[in-house]
């Protein structure tokens, strides 16, 4: 079975070459799905061999039929059915050929599904569009998926905007991680909907780690932050879980490890609570990279170790930084002539990259704001989101405008006032 899995997915991939199974292989539940990816990815066989040799895997198929159907269609009749349905064929992008080389009766039939499960014509072209491979389904399978979906309490135009890492994954991972979610996270629906749209590959299991030892080092990360005084420990979790879920795919022995060494630097009680839920990218790290790390910051900040261990407490991400990129964000305050303590008071522009902390500076120089705002107010615009920075930047541009247009209308009227004068 496992095998028939993979199989499908490359049959389902845009490949030019076919793998075909040996033929002692019987496909059993998987055998309605693969014969509609055969039938549907003619164009990936170059010739009737490996076509007929796919054919005669299916008991009950009759290969040459099969094999006849499947050269017949030319993808014209698909292609007009979903031109008259709306759909953009520039927006399907590369899987067009993929999709237009299908029965157009296979295609009308996932429409007709999609339209029972009451989705809007609107919203079926942009599923289409947006998903493209959504049409290589069987039928029976994306049914499932979309009564998995409703149950869950996702409404149609988020299910639109869901990621293909979702839609296209095995369906039995996802039902066990969200039932994984369910138990040990208290994860409500609502915010097990969120998660499919906005981290989908939270929901992927790696070949590193089986479910069980995911559920164990969830477990074992409860205890710990139990052991240290977390009252709220089901949100962390979720919190952990949306920011970084890598920690919950990392070997026990390495979180204890690094929760010892930050213990030895002094951080108990509430203050490893907070590192632990605001960076869970540091346990990717050893404790001597983290060591160094620590040492870069006092050296490169030119602050005590007191001050670092303050710092890191603070905002525990930079503990996840290396030197390289350190070094990149100390010479842009430098090479600007800007106090580097200012880091201290503003730590998320470590977290800009920067080309993009490069692009702002200049943006702001070149509006002006540089006389009338003090330093504080710069940099506190540069760790912002694009949406608030080009609000605020739209702002002063406005304010601007509108200071240079007064400044000009009482020039006229002071010009005007002289003239009568004379």
């Amino acid at each position: 079975m496992a095998w028939c899995h993979s199989a499908t997915r490359l049959l389902c991939s845009r490949l030019t070459i076919s793998v075909i199974p040996p033929a002692s292989f019987k496909f059993t539940t998987c055998r309605p799905i693969v014969t509609n990816v055969i039938r549907n990815k003619k164009h990936l066989f170059t010739n009737r061999v490996p076509l007929l040799q796919c054919c005669r895997l299916y008991q009950g198929d009759d290969a040459t039929c099969l094999a006849s159907d499947i050269t017949k269609s030319s993808g014209l009749d698909t292609r007009k059915y979903l031109l008259s349905i709306g759909v953009n064929a520039g927006r399907i992008g590369q899987h067009s050929r993929s999709i237009f080389q299908q029965d157009e009766k296979e295609v009308q039939g996932i429409v007709s599904l999609l339209e029972k499960n009451g989705f809007t014509s609107d919203e079926i072209v942009a599923l289409i569009e947006k998903n493209a491979l959504l049409l290589m389904f069987d039928k029976h399978e994306l049914q499932m998926r979309l009564s998995m979906f409703v149950g869950l309490g996702i409404k149609l135009p988020d299910i639109v905007k869901m990621s293909q890492l979702v839609l296209f994954s095995d369906l039995d991972i996802i039902v066990a991680n969200i039932q994984l979610m369910q138990e040990l996270l208290c994860a409500s629906p609502k915010w097990i909907s969120s998660l499919l749209k906005y981290k989908p590959q939270v929901f992927q299991n790696t070949c590193d780690f089986t479910h069980d030892e995911i559920r164990d080092n969830i477990i074992m990360i409860r205890k710990l932050l139990l052991h240290h005084g977390c009252v709220e420990v089901e949100n962390v979790l979720r919190q952990i879980m949306r920011d970084d879920y890598r920690l919950f795919r990392t070997t026990q022995s390495q979180v204890r490890l690094v929760v010892d060494f930050l213990m030895e630097q002094g951080i108990t009680g509430e203050d490893l609570v907070y590192v632990i839920k605001r960076s869970a990218n540091i346990f990717q790290s050893t404790p001597e990279q983290l060591r160094q790390r620590m040492m870069n910051l006092q050296e490169k900040l030119e602050i005590t170790e007191s001050e670092v261990l303050k710092f890191v407490i603070r905002y525990p991400r930079a503990l996840g930084m290396n030197s390289k990129n350190l070094d990149k964000h100390i010479k842009f305050f430098d090479d600007r002539v800007i106090d580097v303590t200012y880091i201290i008071d503003f730590p998320y522009v470590l977290w800009v990259s920067v080309k993009k902390l490069e692009k702002r500076y200049k943006e702001q120089e070149d509006l002006g704001l540089f006389p009338t705002s003090t330093m504080h107010q710069i940099l506190a615009n540069m760790h912002t989101s694009t949406k608030d920075f080009n609000r605020k930047m739209d702002n002063f541009r406005k304010k601007k405008k509108d200071s240079e247009r007064d400044a000009e209308s009482d020039k006229k009227k002071s010009s005007a006032k002289s003239r009568r004068k004379t």
